[in-house]
């Protein structure tokens, strides 16, 4: 079944935030989510070494349904797919919010590609289709708003 997801902006200041997966894929959703003020726990029986360096809190062990408790959203960045189905099912029946990495098909919600600056945020979003295409376009417009905020001054 095709997705047909509606890009909104949602307030995570301070909302727990669960990341599940300790290698690169958590790595980069990481440092995308901490450019906002959320607080972040990333969960794994081990993590690669550059998560270590990151200001998150790591719990190191096997994940478990009950470790969903309190968290608004869930990211699972594993490639275990069978795993990654297991946590949405879980994750609905919690009533988190769920992005598993490059899985359109088991999300409630996907990131878009972002550009901000102070308090302008510009998301695009390819519906989960096309992720490449929509961070082309990302990166247009953010040249385009950079020139035209250096040529205004």
């Amino acid at each position: 079944m095709k997705k047909n997801f509606l890009p909104i902006a949602i307030d995570i200041a301070d909302s727990k935030i669960l990341v599940v997966g300790g290698g690169q894929s958590a790595l980069k959703k990481i440092k995308i989510l901490q450019r906002f003020d959320a607080r972040i726990d990333v969960l794994a029986p081990e993590f690669i070494p550059e998560i270590h360096r990151l200001n998150v809190t790591r719990i190191q062990k096997t994940f478990e349904k009950s470790d969903l408790s309190g968290y608004l959203m869930l990211y699972s960045c594993t490639d275990n797919k069978a795993f990654d189905r297991q946590i949405t099912e879980y994750g609905r029946e919690s009533g988190v919010l769920i992005n598993v990495h490059d899985t359109p098909e088991l999300c409630q919600f996907v990131s878009p590609a972002i550009y901000r600056d102070g308090n302008i945020s510009v998301a695009v979003s390819s519906n989960a289709e096309d992720v490449h295409e929509a961070i082309r376009i990302r990166n247009l417009i953010q040249n385009y708003l950079e020139n035209l905020k250096s040529t205004s001054i």
